[in-house]
């Protein structure tokens, strides 16, 4: 008998529990056995629907990828700013999201650090996100009449994932310098339309000593 993956509520639950316990303990410290105890199904059922933790990472980083990317990237049908500002608002949205609590990073550069067989399923998923992200910032760069949208792109995306291992390795969110250097790469391609930089750093905040530990 088939199961239906839309409808399977077993399977959604194991899911939920993996994206919990790989963001909070890490991939590698997390077993399938906790897995299955924090779900509360059995091994058995847990295994009807992923083969292997490898399968189920493969499952779990494509949801957590998602819900990262939330609020980041605008659909240009929600959206009425400019494709200059769309770029700008993706690491002004990147700062506020660091800012919270259970804050834990980017789950692809997490799962790219903890696994490094390039032959794992979760590479080529992993590579898939980081293209999706880079050809929204080629797209907006394209429209913005930059005059190299692809080095732009490229740039932002060091720039993204470098701010992510400088907030990991402090535990803090992004610093408001981050927002400065995109309007400094902006200006590089001589791009007007910026926002205000006092609109794009919200306020500051203090970061506890009790905060949980951000991984890249």
């Amino acid at each position: 008998m088939t199961i239906d993956d839309r409808t399977d509520s077993v399977r959604e639950r194991v899911l939920e529990a993996a994206c919990e316990l790989f963001s909070s303990r890490g991939i590698n410290s997390t077993g399938v056995d906790l897995v299955s105890e924090v779900a509360g199904v059995s091994k058995r059922s847990l295994y009807q629907r992923f083969p292997s933790k490898d399968h189920l990472i493969a499952a779990y980083l494509p949801r957590a990828t998602d819900r990262f990317l939330e609020g980041l990237i605008i659909p240009d049908e929600d959206c009425d700013r400019s494709p200059v500002e769309k770029i700008v608002e993706f690491f002004a949205a990147a700062q506020r999201k660091s800012r919270e609590p259970d804050f834990r990073g980017c789950p692809v550069l997490n799962a790219a650090a903890e696994i490094s067989d390039p032959e794992h399923p979760m590479r080529k998923i992993a590579v898939s996100y980081k293209d999706r992200m880079q050809s929204y910032f080629v797209q907006e760069a394209r429209l913005s009449g930059a005059a190299e949208p692809t080095l732009l792109a490229e740039q932002l995306g060091v720039l993204f994932d470098g701010a992510m291992a400088y907030g990991s390795v402090r535990n803090q969110p992004f610093p408001d310098s981050v927002l400065t250097t995109v309007r400094i790469l902006f200006a590089a391609q001589e791009l007007d339309g910026l926002p205000r930089a006092s609109a794009l750093s919200g306020s500051p905040i203090e970061v506890s000593s009790d905060r949980p530990s951000t991984r890249l």
